[in-house]
C-alpha cells in the first residue's frame, strides 16, 4: 500500500459541539431546546428534525448512565440493531434485519471513528471501539450511499470522540469496575481521560486511556480423559490508548489529529457447550489477538460562506484466530492495512441551498498466513498464504444538495459514483490474482415538510451498493444492491419533555450476497459467499424519550423486519427470512435522579432489551445439485434486565450494577453446523459489579 503523502490530507469540521446530546436514544435529549440537538450524519451540522432519514445518536451521558462499556450494550437500544460476537474481535453486525454472512466481501453496515473508516473487508470482524470519552455515538439506518463510501448498504455507526479544550483549566475522569461474573471469575477494568489547553485559545491536547480484563465462565475438558484443560477459558484483557490534538491556526483554520492504540489478547472463543452454558470440551484453548492502530488528520478551513475539509484516516489491524475441527486445527493470523482520503466542500449559514460535495479514495490489503494441523503436527499442503480476501483499491465523488422551497418544505438530492477495482492471489497454494472492477450509481432523494419547528415528517428514496468478490475456493460472487424507501416523523413536543421518532420502510434487496457451507470432509466445513437472488420487505422502528417530571426519564424503543428471500434457490427458501435475524427487537429503560441534599443526589435506573428468536439453516450442496439442510439453528427469545443504582456527587460517583438479573441463557449463534459439533455462544451469565467514578477540572 503506498502511504504516499497520505497521511497529510484531512477531514471533518468541529464535530458539532453538542455535548452528549441525543437523537432518539439519549437521556439528555429530552427537557433541551430543539435547536441545541444536533447531528452531523449528513456531514454538516443540523438539528435532529432536519436530518430526512433515520439516525439514533447516544450521547456520552447516556453512555456513562448505562455503564456501557461496548456497542452491544446498546444495540436493542439502537432500533434494527443486532450484534452477534464469538469472541472479542469477533462481530457480526446486523441492521434491519440485513445479515452479512460469515463469508468474505464487504461489511454491510459501514463503521467510522471521527472520519476514518475502520470496517475491514471480512465477515464476523467488525471492529471494536471503547466507548471512552466520546462526544456521542451516531446510527444511521438505511443506505448511506452518498456519503459514506465505505460498507454502508445497511447503515453507518459512527464513534465521534471528544475536542481538546482551547480554553479554561484541565478536566477529566477516571473511572474504576470491578464485577463478579457467575459461575466466572472477577472481572474489572479502568478507563480515564484528560484534557487541556496548551496554548490558550490556539492548541489543545486530550488523552483517553483503559485497561479491562473481562471475566471468562467457560471451563474447557478433555473429551478424552475428562481432565480440565483450563478454567474460566474465555476471559479476555484489553487497553487502549488514545490522545487527540486540536490546533487552531486561525480563527478559521483548525488541524485535528487523533491516534489510537489498542490491543486484546483472549484464550478462548465464547463457544460452549449447548447443554451446558459454563463447559466446553476440547482438548485444548484456541488463542486469539486482535491488534489495532488508527490515526486520522482533519484540516478544516472555514471560507465563511462553505467550510472546505480535507481528511487522511490510516488503519492497521493484525488478528490471530486459531480453531478446532475434530483432528484438525487452524490458526488465522491476518493483517489488514487501508489508508482512505477525503476532500468536500460544505455550505454554512442557513440559505435556501444547503449542499455538500467532495471526492474520496481507499486502499485496502489484507494479508494472511494460515497453518493448519492435524493431530497437532502442522501440514504444509493445508497452509494458505496470500490475500485474504482481498485487495482493493476504491474511489468515489458524491454530492447531496438541500433546496428549501419554501419554509416548510425542503427537498433534497444527492448521488455518489463509485468505483472499486479488486484483487485477489495466494502465493501458498499457487493461485493466479484474480482481478473485478465494479461500480455503481447510487442516488439519494428525499422531501422533508415542518409541520412546526419542532415536528417534521421525511420520504425518501435511498440506494446502497456492495462489490462483488472472490472466495478462497476460486468461486466468484456477483454485487448486490439494496433500494430503501422510507418515511418517518421526528417530533420533540410537550415543551421539549417527549421527542418521538417513527419510521416505517420497504427494501428492495437485488443479488444478495449469502453464506453457504461446504463440506470439505466428513464434519470439517468452511463458507462462501454466493448470490442468493432478491429479497424484499416491510419494516418499522420506533423510540420514544420522555422526562416524566419529578426526576423521571424513560426511553423505549421497538423494531420489527420482515425482510424474506423472493427465490428459492440452493442458498435459500422463497419466503425465509434472513439468518440471525430477529422479527421484533425492543429496549424500555426508567431512571430517576432525585437529590438527597444540597451536594448528593440518588441516582437509579433500569433498562430491559428484548429480541425474538431467529433461526440460521446450514445448508450444503448435494448429490445432482440438490440442497441438503444441515442444520436449522434456532435460537431462544433473549430477555435482558440490568440495573444500576448510586450515589452522585458534584465531582465523583458510586455505583452498584447488576447485570443480566434474569440470567438469561438463551442460545445465540450456532459453532457451524451445529448438528455436528453442539455447541454454541449464549449471553454473559448475571453479574454484580460496583463502579467508582472520579471528575475532576472543568468550570
Amino acid at each position: 500500500m503506498t502511504k504516499s503523502a497520505s497521511l497529510l490530507g484531512v477531514c471533518l469540521v468541529a464535530l458539532a459541539s453538542v455535548s452528549g446530546i441525543s437523537s432518539a436514544a439519549a437521556q439528555e435529549a429530552v427537557a433541551v431546546d430543539v435547536d441545541e440537538i444536533v447531528v452531523t450524519a449528513n456531514r454538516r451540522e443540523e438539528r435532529i428534525t432536519e436530518v430526512p432519514f433515520a439516525v439514533t445518536a447516544i450521547g456520552a451521558e447516556e453512555i456513562d448512565e448505562r455503564g456501557s462499556n461496548d456497542i452491544k450494550d446498546l444495540q436493542y437500544s439502537v432500533p434494527g440493531l443486532n450484534i452477534q460476537e464469538l469472541s472479542p474481535g469477533a462481530n457480526r453486525t446486523i441492521l434491519r434485519g440485513i445479515n452479512p454472512g460469515a463469508g468474505t466481501g464487504l461489511p454491510i453496515v459501514g463503521t467510522y471513528v471521527d472520519e476514518v473508516g475502520i470496517s475491514v473487508d471480512q465477515q464476523q470482524r467488525d471492529g471494536l471501539f471503547p466507548l471512552v470519552d466520546l462526544e456521542r455515538i451516531e446510527v444511521l439506518r438505511g443506505p448511506q450511499g452518498t456519503l459514506y463510501g465505505q460498507g454502508s448498504i445497511a447503515g453507518t455507526i459512527r464513534y465521534i470522540t471528544r475536542d481538546p479544550s482551547l480554553s479554561g483549566g484541565g478536566d477529566g475522569f477516571v473511572e474504576a469496575n470491578v464485577y463478579s461474573q457467575e459461575e466466572g471469575e472477577i472481572g474489572y477494568r479502568v478507563n480515564g481521560a484528560y484534557g487541556g489547553t496548551l496554548v490558550s485559545e490556539r492548541v489543545g491536547l486530550r488523552v483517553a486511556a483503559g485497561y479491562e480484563r473481562i471475566a471468562g465462565w467457560i471451563d474447557y475438558f478433555n473429551p478424552t480423559s475428562g481432565n480440565l484443560v483450563e478454567e474460566d477459558a474465555n476471559s479476555a484483557t484489553r487497553w487502549f490508548i488514545r490522545p487527540k490534538l486540536l490546533i487552531q491556526v486561525t480563527d478559521a483554520l483548525s488541524l485535528r489529529l487523533m491516534y489510537q492504540h489498542m490491543e486484546q489478547e483472549f484464550d478462548a472463543d465464547s463457544i460452549s457447550s449447548t447443554a451446558d452454558t459454563a463447559i466446553r470440551r476440547r482438548p485444548e484453548t484456541y488463542p486469539g489477538q486482535d491488534n489495532s492502530d488508527i490515526f486520522s488528520a482533519v484540516l478544516s478551513y472555514d471560507f465563511g460562506p462553505a467550510t472546505l475539509i480535507a481528511s487522511s484516516g490510516y488503519q492497521k489491524r493484525d488478528l490471530l484466530f486459531t480453531a478446532g475441527f475434530g483432528p484438525f486445527s487452524v490458526a488465522f493470523p491476518t493483517a489488514f492495512e487501508q489508508l482512505s482520503n477525503e476532500v468536500r466542500l460544505s455550505s454554512n449559514g442557513d440559505g435556501r441551498i444547503q449542499y455538500t460535495v467532495g471526492a474520496w479514495t481507499r486502499e485496502f490489503e489484507s494479508n494472511i498466513e494460515r497453518q493448519s494441523s492435524v493431530g497437532g503436527v502442522p501440514n504444509p499442503f493445508l497452509r494458505r498464504s496470500g490475500d485474504d480476501p482481498v485487495d482493493s483499491e476504491s474511489w468515489a465523488i458524491f454530492g447531496d444538495v438541500t433546496y428549501s422551497a419554501t419554509d416548510r418544505l425542503d427537498l433534497s438530492v444527492g448521488a455518489r459514483q463509485y468505483e472499486d477495482e479488486r484483487s485477489s492471489g495466494s502465493v501458498i497454494p499457487a493461485i493466479p490474482t484474480r482481478t473485478a472492477e465494479f461500480d455503481a450509481f447510487s442516488p439519494r432523494v428525499s422531501a422533508r415538510y415542518a409541520w412546526t419547528d419542532d415536528v417534521s415528517s421525511y420520504a425518501t428514496i435511498s440506494q446502497g451498493f456492495r462489490s462483488g468478490g472472490f472466495n478462497n475456493s476460486g468461486a466468484t460472487f456477483g454485487p448486490e444492491e439494496l433500494t430503501n424507501y422510507e418515511f418517518g416523523t421526528k417530533a420533540l413536543l410537550n415543551n421539549g419533555d417527549l421527542f418521538v421518532d417513527a419510521v416505517v420502510y420497504y427494501l428492495d434487496y437485488a443479488e444478495r450476497q449469502a453464506a453457504s457451507i461446504i463440506e470439505a470432509s466428513p464434519g470439517v466445513f468452511f463458507t462462501e459467499t454466493r448470490n442468493a437472488g432478491a429479497a424484499s420487505g416491510f419494516g418499522a422502528e420506533l423510540a420514544i424519550q420522555a422526562a416524566l417530571g419529578n426526576g423521571f426519564e424513560l426511553a423505549a424503543t421497538a423494531a420489527y423486519n420482515d425482510v424474506r428471500a423472493d427465490v428459492t434457490n440452493l442458498e435459500v427458501n422463497k419466503g425465509d427470512r434472513f439468518d440471525l435475524s430477529p422479527a421484533l427487537t425492543a429496549s424500555l429503560s426508567l431512571s430517576r435522579t432525585s437529590p438527597i441534599n444540597n451536594e448528593l443526589d440518588l441516582f437509579w435506573r433500569l433498562d430491559f432489551q428484548h429480541s425474538d428468536a431467529y433461526d440460521a439453516v446450514f445448508r450444503s450442496l448435494g448429490p445432482g445439485g440438490s440442497t441438503v439442510t444441515l442444520e436449522d439453528f434456532k435460537s431462544g427469545a433473549q430477555d435482558y434486565l440490568t440495573a444500576r443504582i448510586g450515589l452522585e456527587g458534584s465531582e465523583w460517583g458510586l455505583y452498584f450494577d447488576v447485570a443480566n438479573i434474569l440470567n438469561e441463557d438463551a442460545l445465540l449463534f450456532p459453532n457451524s453446523p451445529i448438528a455436528s459439533t453442539l455447541e454454541a455462544t449464549r449471553p454473559r451469565p448475571r453479574s454484580f459489579g460496583v463502579t467508582l467514578r472520579r471528575r475532576f477540572g472543568g468550570e
